[in-house]
This record gives structure tokens, C-alpha cells and sequence, in this order.
């Protein structure tokens, strides 16, 4: 009986705080928002976007899910960033506070700032308090997203050309229905796809997964974006066609001198595509370093893990190392080491506070007091670095 009282009780005080955090949301949006508030500085010019202790966070009827809890990574200009972890780990969910596309007001932007380098109009924005009106300039036109699952991005019941035209015609009203047309068929062109005309009528269940994949991506570059985040680009493809998809994508990257920021589960899509690598575990980086030094030398035990558990060619096992345990609840984590559990080499000290990111070199960086003695410090040590 006393538990019941208890679990009534608790279950009022969290949706009170919901009802508060839904009303200061709709007040927020409804709230006039004037350039100065939004437009920043970036702290490296080199860099086209800077995540900088961003926070997300869903508040629903168990408690507050803290999907991204202190997420600080910069991307560099014409250069890849692999972001990877385990499902829920909070890699999407970076990605849609990017693009501004989060499902409020459960899921908002708690804190932090997404400072993005606008190198058309030579200036900076924080897309964190940014505009809606601002915002869809942005989204598809400079920023463009990949999604994880071709079959329903696409809308099944309008043909791809209407669909690739729609984004076109949006960010380029000076375009006629001519125009348009015209450079909607050069993209799919663009993308490796043959019969490019007969494509442009077809509905996106006449074509196989792959070719879907190729107008997703056709789509998203259709306006010429700085970045790209390719969100699980290459899970429902065979391995031959992901193959043939990643080599798309480091092509176009090249023509287009765009940055990509690659989310996924595959180490070896990341060794192949990543110029750096941003390890995340429960809505935190743990690690983040150049692919070089993630790959030859992981340093925090989950990634360490993580290397382990990958098949090795021409080496024999019976089974493949698995991490013991499991991702704790993202409702009232912990103050310590997240991984704590489930660290092989865990010590007293990881009973402490949870462990700040520490300077290894000015490129790599791991939150883990195994590593305390051997930090740097350094003035910029953000991926990228001072040049």
C-alpha cells in the first residue's frame, strides 16, 4: 500500500514537471525571435559545425530521458566524422537536434549550442536558438540528412521526380517547372542511376532498395549542402550495394567539397569512410580521436569492446567477444562512469563524479580516470584543432 502512495506520488511530480517544461516550450515558440539572439561566434573558423555540451532530453510519463547528456564534438570543413555506439546510445538523436526535428514538446533542446558556420552569408548560427522560418532555410538546403530507411523517407504514394522537384523548388524559387525538371534528372544522373528519365515517373516501390538509397541521396544533394549527415546510409543494403553506396558518398563529397557526418553501427563503414571518430555511450562521448588513433589505439574500455567484438579476416573464433551486461536506463542514470558495470577495469575511483573528457593528444580524447596522469593540456583540443 505505502509503495502505491509512493509510485502516485512520484508519477504527479513528474507530470507537473512535464506540464511545465510542455508550457515553457509552446512559450518559447511562440516567442519572437530577432537575429541577435541567434547569430555566434565560431570558436575554430576551420570547422563548419561545433556541437558544444548540447543536452536533449524527452520528458514523458516515466521520468526525463537524458538521450544526449553533454555532447561537445567539432566537425571540420570537407571532412567526414564517424559517430558510433550502441542502439540508444543518443547518435540519432544528435542528429535530429542538428536539424531541428525533434518531436516536442516531449523532446526539446534542454541546453548547449549547435554553433553552424553559414559560409554563405559569412556569419555563424546557433541552430539551438535559432528560428523555425530560419531554420527550414537551413534544413535540406545547406544542411541535408540521409535517413536511416529509404522505403519511408520516400512517400509512396507521390512519384520520385515530384518528390526530388518539391526539395529543389523550395530553396530555388527563381527556377521555372523546366528548370527544375532538368536538374532534378542530373542528380539521379549524379547518383549513379541509369535511365534517369524512366526513374524521374517511377513511384518508389517499382525500385530495389538500392537504387531508393541513390534518390535519398540524390534528394538530400540536390541543393549543393556544406553538410551531410548520413544517418545509417547503408543498414538495409546488401553488402555489395553498400559498397557501391559508400563510394557514392566519398565521390560526391569530393565534387561537392562537403563535410559528412556518418552515423553508424558498422566499424568497418567508419574505418573505410571517417577521417575522425566520435565514440558516444549513453547520450555521452567517451572517446573521440582521428580514425588512426581510435582504430590502433582505443583507449576507453568501451571502445576497446567495441574493437574486440568485430570479426577479424583470416582469424578463426568460436565466438565473437561481446560486452557483458547491459546500457543502463537512461531514466535517473547515475553520477558515475556510466559504463562502470560493465568495465572490465573498473576501480575505486570510478565510484567518483562522472570523468571529463581528458586531452591524450590535441586530436584524441577519452573520459575515463584510468588516463587521468597522462592528459595534456592544451588551448584547442576539439577534433580539428587551431591551425
Amino acid at each position: 500500500m505505502a509503495d502505491n502512495k509512493e509510485r502516485s506520488k512520484r508519477l504527479k511530480e513528474i507530470k507537473k514537471f512535464n506540464s511545465k517544461m510542455y508550457k515553457q516550450y509552446e512559450k518559447d515558440k511562440r516567442k519572437k525571435v530577432v537575429e541577435s539572439d541567434f547569430v555566434t561566434t565560431m570558436k575554430n573558423k576551420d570547422n563548419i559545425l561545433e556541437f558544444d555540451n548540447l543536452r536533449t532530453y524527452f520528458y514523458t510519463d516515466a521520468g526525463t530521458v537524458k538521450a544526449v547528456d553533454g555532447v561537445s564534438f567539432d566537425i571540420p570543413m570537407g571532412k567526414t566524422i564517424g559517430v558510433v555506439g550502441e542502439s540508444g546510445c543518443g547518435k540519432s538523436v544528435t542528429s535530429l537536434s542538428l536539424m531541428r526535428l525533434l518531436q516536442g514538446p516531449q523532446g526539446q533542446i534542454a541546453g548547449g549550442s549547435i554553433r553552424y558556420n553559414q559560409k554563405n552569408k559569412n556569419r555563424a548560427v546557433d541552430i539551438a536558438k535559432i528560428s523555425i522560418k530560419e531554420m527550414q532555410k537551413i534544413r535540406g538546403n545547406e544542411i541535408a540528412m540521409i535517413f536511416q530507411e529509404p522505403m519511408t523517407t520516400l512517400n509512396p504514394v507521390f512519384t520520385i521526380g515530384s518528390q526530388i522537384d518539391e526539395c529543389i523548388a523550395l530553396h530555388n524559387p527563381g527556377l521555372n517547372k523546366k528548370e527544375i525538371k532538368k536538374r532534378s534528372i542530373d542528380m539521379l544522373k549524379l547518383v549513379g542511376i541509369a535511365r534517369a528519365d524512366g526513374i524521374y515517373d517511377s513511384y518508389p516501390h517499382e525500385l530495389s532498395g538500392g537504387m531508393r538509397q541513390r534518390v535519398v541521396i540524390a534528394m538530400a544533394l540536390s541543393c549543393d549542402p556544406g553538410l551531410i549527415i548520413a544517418d545509417e546510409p547503408t543498414t538495409a543494403l546488401d553488402v555489395t550495394i553498400q559498397a557501391q553506396i559508400l563510394d557514392l558518398l566519398r565521390d560526391l563529397k569530393d565534387k561537392i567539397n562537403a563535410s559528412i557526418m556518418l552515423i553508424t553501427h558498422d566499424l568497418g563503414v567508419v574505418a573505410e569512410m571517417a577521417d575522425y571518430v566520435v565514440v558516444m555511450y549513453a547520450g555521452r562521448v567517451v572517446e573521440q580521436g582521428t580514425a588512426q588513433e581510435i582504430f590502433h589505439q582505443p583507449m576507453h574500455p568501451y571502445t576497446i569492446g567495441l574493437m574486440k567484438s568485430r570479426p577479424i579476416l583470416n582469424e578463426e573464433v568460436e565466438r565473437l567477444y561481446s560486452i557483458p551486461g547491459n546500457v543502463p536506463n537512461p531514466i535517473n542514470l547515475p553520477g558515475h562512469c556510466y559504463f562502470k558495470n560493465r568495465c572490465e577495469r573498473c576501480m575505486e575511483k570510478c565510484n567518483g563524479a562522472y570523468p571529463e573528457l581528458i586531452n591524450i593528444t590535441p586530436t584524441h580524447k577519452v573520459s575515463c580516470y584510468l588516463y587521468v596522469d597522462k592528459s595534456i593540456h592544451t588551448k584547442e583540443s576539439k577534433i580539428g584543432g587551431n591551425k
